[in-house]
């Protein structure tokens, strides 16, 4: 999914990082927030359900995942470069 990923997107995970950390440090009103920053990229099997993600393993074992309503990152690019002309 990183591959897909636009830098407002690492804005949010690192704020969410933040979160966490700071929920992990004993502050539990982050809690609710927390929960619903990490919904959003997956985080449960329910998640990943209603997200239409589908975890697959590639060649080596390792984990993939898939979603048809995610762009492709090469037409991301696309559309990145054709606006900063």
């Amino acid at each position: 999914m990183a591959q897909t990923f636009t830098p407002a997107d690492w804005d949010f995970l690192l704020e969410t990082a933040v979160l966490h950390a700071a929920f992990w440090d004993g502050d539990r009103t982050v809690a609710s927030e927390l929960r619903l920053r990490v919904a959003k990229f997956g985080a449960t099997p329910e998640d990943r359900l209603r997200l239409k993600l589908e975890i697959e393993a590639d060649d080596q074992g390792d984990t993939v995942a898939e979603s048809s309503d995610v762009p492709d990152i090469a037409d991301y690019r696309r559309k990145f470069a054709a606006g900063s002309e």
